[in-house]
Order: structure tokens, then sequence, then C-alpha cells
């Protein structure tokens, strides 16, 4: 297969929880320009972030604890939630932010019924002290290219569920727009931090058709204007289960089907925490999944690489059109 570069970066740490939590912090976003007067978290300050703090990271797969024991508070098995809780361990552990808070709500008093939810705060903090509020809104999302009714490519879930675009417009025009409301003062008067910086931090991946002859197929464009992807974007493919014969039978390769709380970092690992799989033993378990219900699997071709196996491509599965 020639899907290589499904990830920009290789994150070298045993552990896989800190591996997430160093593609949380570098891993590139999905857009490169927001609606005009909006703003996104700048991958590139990211990165040096995450190169100034590469030590500590290492300490820290030595000894995942710290991490571990703070992630113990998240109850949620959501992948949205858990993404959230290690971007907190970022600003609040390795950055030392300033007053950061988590999902704060903003209410609108009501004559009749009492208040009703007008949205809320995903991250406020400072910097440092004197520094604005930075309001951030954080997203990872994992939307496969296919084409609707009428042939026009557009970007959807896994399962057809949500769209990229409609999920972006309600980013941009109403969750990083609530500090403007008359409603959220109370929540960032208190803060004493002069003006609110809005922006955004998407991550994820985008996952284009296997064309059968190993390549993405990327002719057809989505138009997401005012948006504009990021050249850098994780990258994946998809194919539906009657093509799996287009696979690769490479002796170097293997597989493994990734649970969902195991989607975001590549997998790199002497041996990895799932079972390693030949493409006779992947096509039968999805055989077999598919018979039973239409969940589609996320799958990660592994090659060995001196002393470990590392992640080269990663694809969703769907059951059949």
């Amino acid at each position: 297969m020639n899907t290589k570069n499904t990830s920009s970066v290789v994150f070298p740490y045993r552990h896989p929880v800190v591996r997430d939590l160093a593609w949380v912090m570098a891993s590139p976003g999905l857009l490169q320009k927001a609606p005009e007067g909006q703003m996104l978290v700048a991958d590139d300050w990211c990165r040096c972030i995450y190169t100034a703090h590469e030590n500590y990271l290492r300490e820290l797969d030595e000894n995942p604890a710290p991490l571990l024991n703070a992630l113990s508070k998240c109850k949620s098995h959501r992948l949205g939630i858990y993404f959230e809780h290690l971007l907190h361990y970022w600003l609040k552990v390795i950055l030392c932010v300033q007053q950061l808070q988590h999902n704060v709500p903003v209410f609108q008093s009501q004559k009749v019924g009492g208040k009703r939810t007008l949205g809320e705060f995903d991250f406020l903090f400072q910097m440092d002290n004197g520094k604005p509020l930075q309001h951030w809104e954080v997203a990872v999302k994992f939307y496969l290219q296919k084409k609707d009714d009428e042939g026009k490519p557009h970007w959807v879930g896994p399962a057809d569920r949500d769209r990229l675009d409609i999920k972006l417009d309600r980013l941009f025009q109403h969750q990083l727009k609530l500090a403007g409301l008359p409603e959220a003062q109370a929540c960032v008067m208190h803060m004493e931090a002069g003006p609110v910086q809005p922006a955004a931090f998407i991550r994820g991946y985008l996952f284009y058709p296997f064309d059968g002859a190993g390549e993405l197929e990327q002719t057809n464009t989505v138009d997401l204007a005012p948006y504009m992807l990021s050249a850098n974007h994780h990258k994946g493919w998809w194919l539906y289960r009657e093509k799996m014969f287009m696979l690769t039978t490479a002796a170097d390769v293997c597989w493994v089907i990734l649970p969902k709380n195991r989607w975001l970092s590549p997998v790199y690992h002497g041996q990895t925490e799932e079972a390693l799989m030949d493409k006779n033993a992947l096509t039968a378990y999805c055989e077999i999944h598919f018979q039973h219900q239409n969940s589609p699997l996320l799958v990660v071709e592994l090659n060995w690489q001196s002393t470990v196996w590392l992640e080269v491509s990663r694809g969703f599965i769907l059951a059949s059109t």
C-alpha cells in the first residue's frame, strides 16, 4: 500500500496515554484558515511548546502515574471527553496556565422556567497574569470523504451521523462567539483578565477513498469555504469490506484493530497493546464482525522497522454499500 504519512510526527513513547498526550500537543490541526476575524491555535506554536517539553514527556513515559491519576477523574468513555482531559493536563500541569476553567456553562434567566443554557466555554485561562483571557473551543474529529446523492464530495463521520461543514459552522459562528453575549460577561468579568481572545483547537484525521492501486483518491476536493484544510492534516483511507482484497499482503506488514479509546496517536511500540493480525486474520475478523453489526472498524497497517512496529497507514473498513 502507498498510504504513508497518515501521521507526519512519530511519538516514540512506550505508554499509549503518553503518546496520546504528545499527539494532542503536537499533531497538526485540520484547518489552516479560519473565517475572517476568527483565530486558530497555531500549529507552529503548539510544536514549539511540545519540543520545549519533550524531556518532561520522556520522564512521564518512564513514570506515567501523574498523568494516569489526573485522567482517573474522567469517568466518561467518550473519545472527545478523553481528548479534553488530555488537553486540560497539558494546560494545567505542563504549561501552568493561570485561572484555568473547563466546561463553564452560560445561562440566560427566564421569567418562567428558571434559566436555559446558551452555551459552554470549553476552556478559559491566561497564559500569564496580566495577559488576555484565552477562550479555546476544542474538537477532535474523524471524517470520511464521500459523495452525496448528487455526486458532490463532502466530509461525513464514520457512521454518517455528522458533517464537518456543519460542525465548523457551529464552532465558529456560535461557540467561539459566546463571550460576546451579555449573559457570558458574568463568567469572565470576575477573572479580571481584560478582553477575551477566542481560538479554535481542532485535531483529528481525514479519510480518503482507497482506489485499489494503493493510492488515496484526493482529486475531488471538498469545498469548505470560508475554511481551508491544512496541507499537513492527518490522512487515512477507507473502503467497503468487499474491497479488502485490495489491501497489501506484504510479509513485513501486520494489522491491528483499534478500539475507539486508541484512535488518537499513531501506534509505535515493540509489542503493541492490541493483537497483531496478518491479512487473512484481519479479513476473517471483519467477516464475523459485519455479520452481526454495521459499525465501522478502524484498522492500522504496521511495518516492522528495526526494533518496533510502526504505524504506516490507518483506515476505516465499512459495511457493504
